[in-house]
């Protein structure tokens, strides 16, 4: 986000500003709690597990925090409109610690209640920003995949309330679950990747919707992108186990390869730079080798889980924070810790995805979530004091 430094940033305290400062530690801590359950449970602490909470944990809570600070900053910057009110900062922080108290509590009703509340918060923030006639600028053509990822997981969650209700087909819960833990971030992906990835890149931001007729074919584009994406979903909900991941991969390959010249290396030293061109074609990966091969999809899957969304997660947060921070010099290097979160995640992966060929499935489950949270409780360490000040 450095080249977005010619917009006039909005007023207001650095907060309000800046509000990664803020999310980006919460999301770290939320994750913690999502991956924790299998430390718990391979050491003996703990006596039960849920794949379900653990899922739910990780995409409304961890990657969640990670947006809300994303967005509650990039987009009054792009606007150059008014910067996060002290209500939506604090309702937003509200809602995702009600999620993942909820989840852990096995509350999975009010669980979802608080995500809705989230994702209706972070619609209204963004549309009064976007659509407001006092706006800077206009949002570029692939953030029409925003609020196509902010609807599938509103309708995810409302179809998760309604299963756990009762009166609902099983096949509608898997069709939630695919919604909320994959439709709303690899649209966000797809979208936000568009901006942020040719900026970190070296490059310039991408043109604003409506500026040419280019960028409204872009926009039909994208939009064609997220219906497919749905389709996808839907297609895999109903028993297509091998379609529907290989058309979302082929459907993300070319929004981030083309949209976001994700093909390209980045133009400028940096290993946070290099951990997020890894991270964008790990997401395509994973949804391939689980269609590919429908017997081992969950492990695949967590290729795109923890190498892809964990990954780029915090590959853009130390982007922002450096660059907000103007500590150019680190966001050239290889400081220690970023190096310390390559290796967590990373080995965190193969862990993961090696557990379901071993005869100790728990024990590398542990030794994966070890590794994570070891990984980025040191780039925690690394970066927390530096958003602290001032």
């Amino acid at each position: 986000m450095e080249t977005e430094k010619s917009f006039r940033a909005p007023p207001g305290e650095v907060w309000q500003t800046e509000p990664f400062r803020i999310f980006f530690p919460l999301g770290a801590l939320l994750g913690w709690v999502g991956v924790g359950q299998w430390l718990l449970y391979a050491s003996g602490v703990s006596s039960s597990y849920s794949c379900l909470r653990h899922g739910l944990v990780q995409m409304q809570a961890f990657m969640m925090a990670f947006a809300v600070g994303f967005l509650m900053t990039a987009l009054p910057r792009r606007t150059s409109s008014a910067a996060a009110s002290h209500t939506e900062l604090t309702l937003a922080a509200f809602c995702l610690v009600l999620t993942t108290a909820a989840l852990v509590d096995d509350r999975w009703v009010l669980a979802q209640l608080g995500y809705l509340g989230l994702l209706l918060l972070l619609l209204a923030f963004g549309a009064r920003r976007f659509l407001s006639r006092t706006a800077g600028r206009r949002p570029p053509a692939a953030f029409v995949l925003i609020p196509i990822g902010v609807a599938q997981g509103i309708a995810g969650s409302v179809l998760l309330i309604a299963y756990f209700a009762g009166g609902l087909a099983p096949w509608t819960a898997v069709f939630a679950q695919l919604l909320i833990e994959q439709g709303v971030f690899l649209s966000l992906a797809m979208g936000i990747g568009s901006l942020v990835l040719p900026l970190m890149a070296g490059g310039s931001p991408p043109a604003d919707l409506g500026s040419s007729p280019k960028e409204t074919y872009k926009a039909v584009a994208y939009v064609t992108a997220g219906a497919l994406l749905f389709v996808s979903l839907l297609a895999e909900s109903l028993g297509a186990d091998r379609l529907g991941p290989i058309l979302r991969a082929a459907v993300v390959a070319a929004a981030l390869g083309f949209g976001a010249n994700a093909w390209r290396s980045p133009g400028k030293p940096g290993l946070h730079r290099r951990l997020a061109a890894l991270a964008v074609w790990l997401l395509p990966l994973g949804l391939l080798l689980s269609g590919l091969w429908p017997d081992y999809r969950v492990p695949s899957l967590h290729i795109a889980f923890i190498g892809g969304f964990g990954l780029l997660a915090f590959a853009v947060a130390t982007h922002v924070t450096l660059g907000h921070l103007d500590l150019d010099e680190e966001s050239r290097g290889r400081p220690p810790a970023v190096v310390a979160l390559a290796f967590g995640i990373i080995a965190a992966m193969a862990a993961r995805v090696a557990a379901d060929a071993s005869n100790s499935y728990f024990v590398h489950l542990g030794w994966a979530a070890g590794a994570w949270i070891v990984g980025t409780a040191i780039w925690l360490a690394y970066v927390g004091p530096k958003l602290l000040r001032r």
